[in-house]
């Protein structure tokens, strides 16, 4: 009897030791620890992650989740579960240039067309997380700059959107080319050359601003419909390709005379059908 009161007084000892025990409390890190001003430029494949933070206190550098689920809203907090990994592996110390004040991650190896769901958390020594940046949503698809010589003169005289890389006038792949005529400039369709080339469609966009807002100058109701548009410097084109995918042009300048005359322009393309997403 008196060996299953010590054994019953025993157990009530050790599970009040066990409740009183200190738990471990994960701090709330400083608001500046929190990566902010994230921008995403992408590009075939790939992308770029730029933010800032402010953080004060030691850390160990910053996890950068590219998602194709949404993260940010599901796990507002500064845990996450095992299942969720970061793009990094290790964990991403910082770029090389601490001055600028500017963080920039490239992220390589995804998929074009697919909506990816950007975040970024700051990453401390005892590898606990901060609360996640604010997230951004972006597409990857082939992006960058061209410069067209006028049709025939040159093997730059086209470019193929799907190949991301010139191409002559005249080859299948090809999506337009450049040409001027009684004092105009123009963007047209190869099929012009040829019907058996590919037939693409132009449209002036009613738009002179920067890349960054354009997506809400797309209208789904104005879709292009020429196979040839005039062009001048500061033109935004949107382009809608033979399988109903969408680029969009802009027109840096237009330089040169006579053969030598040529047209450089930036260009950002997407593979999706449903909604261009850029």
């Amino acid at each position: 009897m008196k060996r299953t009161k010590l054994t019953f007084l025993l157990c009530v000892t050790i599970l009040f030791w066990i409740n009183c025990a200190p738990k471990r409390v994960v701090e709330e890190a400083p608001s500046g620890c929190v990566p902010h001003d994230v921008r995403v430029d992408v590009n075939d494949g790939s992308m770029i992650v730029s933010f800032k933070e402010t953080c004060e206190v030691l850390k160990s550098g910053y996890n950068i989740y590219i998602s194709r689920q949404p993260l940010a809203d599901d796990y507002p907090g500064q845990t996450l579960p095992a299942s969720v990994v970061p793009h990094n592996h290790p964990v991403f110390p910082g770029d090389t240039n601490p001055d600028d004040g500017i963080e920039q991650y490239e992220a390589k190896g995804l998929e074009n067309g697919v909506p990816y769901f950007v975040s970024v958390r700051t990453v401390f020594p005892d590898r606990t997380l901060s609360k996640p940046s604010q997230e951004l949503v972006t597409v990857c698809g082939p992006r960058g700059e061209m410069e067209l010589a006028i049709r025939y003169t040159s093997d730059n005289d086209g470019f193929s959107f799907a190949h991301n890389e010139y191409v002559r006038a005249d080859d299948l792949a090809n999506d337009l080319y450049f040409f001027s005529k009684d004092g105009r400039d123009y963007l047209a369709s190869p099929s012009r050359l040829d019907g058996f080339l590919r037939d693409n469609k132009f449209r002036i966009l009613d738009y002179k601003g920067d890349f960054a807002n354009i997506h809400d100058k797309i209208s789904t109701k104005a879709v292009p419909k020429d196979n040839r548009i005039a062009i001048e410097s500061g033109d935004w084109v949107r382009v809608l390709t033979t399988e109903g995918f969408t680029a969009l042009i802009k027109v840096l300048s237009i330089e040169g005379v006579g053969d030598k005359r040529s047209a450089k322009l930036f260009y950002a393309f997407s593979i999706r059908k449903q909604e261009p997403f850029f």
